[in-house]
């Protein structure tokens, strides 16, 4: 038998949340979801960071080892080139374009061709880019075109200068003014500024 009592206590049990209850628990679940969005975002934001930082790390490091690799095994051997003419085992001056040439040792040869161990490397700034170029052969044929690589990009400016014997450094090489008398090269310094890094600048022996 239903008493006023029992059907007051039954409404009470059926009632649920109310619209402000409602409301409320919206805005603070709407809250919650807007900070785990914004914490998300932040983690994938430093992740994107980290890995272009990574990746800008591995260039720069590919092209100090290039250059290790190719300015510590220079070689005194003159080349002819396209027009047969007698080019220095290393110049700024030959070509606007590029900002040195020169002859180097080393050359892998894995599959033991018959081909010479010697290359002919040239180094060029052009466009914010850093970039090798390489000849098939140390003599070249006419319209012999070099392989380019771009080793590095957001490169604001590119530096060499050389050392000579009286320990004076030179802004080209062959210094101008020398005549028959070859002066000899001590030393290489190259710089390169980035607009991320600043400056990274190298030494290199030619002894």
């Amino acid at each position: 038998m239903l008493t006023a009592k029992n059907i007051s206590g039954k409404m009470k049990y059926q009632q649920g949340f109310t619209l402000l209850e409602l409301l409320i628990a919206s805005i603070i679940f709407a809250i919650m979801a807007l900070m785990a969005y914004g914490g998300l975002d932040n983690v994938i934001r430093n992740s994107q960071s980290s890995k272009q930082a990574l990746l800008r790390l591995q260039q720069i490091q590919q092209t100090v080892s290039v250059l290790n690799r190719d300015l510590s095994q220079i070689i005194k051997r003159d080349i002819r080139d396209e027009f047969g003419n007698k080019q220095s085992y290393l110049s700024t001056v030959r070509n606007i374009d590029n900002i040195v040439e020169f002859t180097r040792g080393g050359r892998v040869n894995p599959a033991n061709l018959l081909r010479s161990s010697l290359l002919r490397v040239a180094y060029r700034f052009d466009d914010e880019k850093f970039i090798r170029l390489q000849w098939p052969q140390l003599d070249r044929a006419p319209g012999m075109e070099p392989r380019k690589t771009v080793l590095l990009e957001n490169v604001e400016e590119v530096k060499m200068r050389f050392l000579n014997k009286k320990a004076e450094w030179q802004n080209q090489w062959p210094p101008l003014n020398t005549g028959a008398n070859k002066p000899e090269l001590l030393a290489i310094e190259i710089t390169l500024t980035l607009t991320d890094w600043g400056d990274i600048r190298r030494l290199y022996s030619m002894k």
